[in-house]
């Protein structure tokens, strides 16, 4: 049983949905929780169950959950209940402990973010088995949250779907849509930011860039304008550099692959390290080129696949010149191997079974 916040567009999302069709595939029975969402309708499709629950919502009103996931844990017969986000870890914690020991499912947890460092954030360390989507997160752990783990943190790299192949071709109705939706120049260049738009995006560090450069291109933006009080304040900011015109603002799009592969280069800016930048591998996969801050889990993504594509994090100067560069003399991008779903796949249900075969402990006091 997987348990995150809502199914809703997002790297942790699809993941979840991805991992429980592999786990069908191999003949287990996979339960998601989540408070509902658009990518349900896939789980209903391969006639996977989903469990409504808000267990992401903050308030104290969550904890009459603990007793429905008992419930949930104890009818199901879960082996397993795996928690990829802080309050839904909380509240499969505190309900495994009302199980008694010796029929209490494993609980796993995995870092997909680097949190605040705090006593909430820690229960991403008291899992059964604690998986990091990379060195930086694992790093993370060790650092802030050794007291809590039972064992070292199992490092396994987050994969990349396999629609997104090197080379992708894109669908001819999709990009006629495209050009049209980004009134495109003939010969102008188009750089995509992908990704819900937050403040931890760091819009603002394409400012100088979009301001300064030579080239007739856009920005384009996988958000829309007036979704959040966010995304206004980003208008605004561009409103007010007289950089509007420069930037679409596409909406969620659903055909990722054919994305990437129409645009000429794809940017990650945070302003904090990410735990892994799943964005930043599955354009490098279809084979686009990145120009990304060179910090955290894009950090290792770009070292093994395109290391040309890194930049020093917050030096808007480096970052503008790589931009241009890229888009003066667009560098092959190389095929890879790495980072592939059924790895990762095989890794997680690998500690799975490590776990159940073991034979159950008292549980460890935290």
């Amino acid at each position: 049983m997987q348990l995150v916040p809502e199914l809703k567009v997002g790297g942790v999302e699809r993941g979840t949905i991805e991992f429980a069709l592999y786990l069908r595939q191999q003949g287990h029975v996979p339960i998601v929780v989540s408070a509902n969402g658009p990518l349900v309708a896939q789980l209903n499709t391969a006639q996977i169950q989903h469990i409504d629950l808000p267990v992401g919502k903050k308030s104290l009103q969550a904890y009459k959950l603990i007793k429905s996931l008992r419930r949930l844990f104890i009818e199901h017969q879960v082996d397993v209940v795996h928690a990829r986000s802080r309050l839904p870890a909380w509240l499969a914690y505190l309900a495994l402990q009302r199980i008694k020991p010796e029929v209490r499912p494993k609980f796993v947890t995995t870092l997909h973010g680097l949190h605040s460092i705090s006593r909430y954030s820690s229960i991403m360390a008291r899992g059964d088995a604690v998986i990091a989507v990379s060195n930086a997160a694992k790093d993370y752990l060790q650092k802030h949250f050794a007291r809590y783990l039972r064992s070292s943190p199992v490092l396994i790299y987050r994969g990349v779907d396999e629609q997104f192949k090197y080379g992708h071709q894109v669908d001819p109705k999709w990009q006629a849509q495209f050009w049209q939706k980004t009134a495109r120049d003939k010969g102008g260049k188009t750089v995509l930011m992908p990704g819900r738009l937050t403040t931890v995006k760091g819009v603002e560090h394409l400012i100088p860039w979009l301001a300064s450069t030579s080239h007739s291109c856009k920005l384009l933006l996988t958000a829309d304008k007036g979704e959040s009080n966010y995304s206004q304040k980003v208008q605004l900011m561009l409103v007010q550099h007289d950089l509007a015109d420069r930037v679409i603002w596409l909406g969620i799009e659903r055909q990722m692959a054919d994305l990437y592969a129409a645009v000429d280069l794809v940017v990650s800016v945070n302003n904090k390290p990410e735990s892994f930048g799943r964005t930043v591998l599955e354009a490098l996969t279809v084979g686009t080129p990145v120009v990304a801050f060179d910090q955290g889990g894009v950090a290792e993504i770009l070292a093994a696949i395109f290391p040309q594509g890194r930049v020093t994090a917050g030096d808007e100067l480096e970052l503008a010149d790589r931009i241009d560069a890229f888009l003066t003399a667009p560098p092959a991008v190389p095929e890879h191997a790495q980072f592939s779903n059924q790895s990762m796949f095989k890794s997680t249900l690998a500690v799975y079974h490590q776990l159940l075969q073991n034979n159950p402990d008292t549980d460890k006091s935290n």
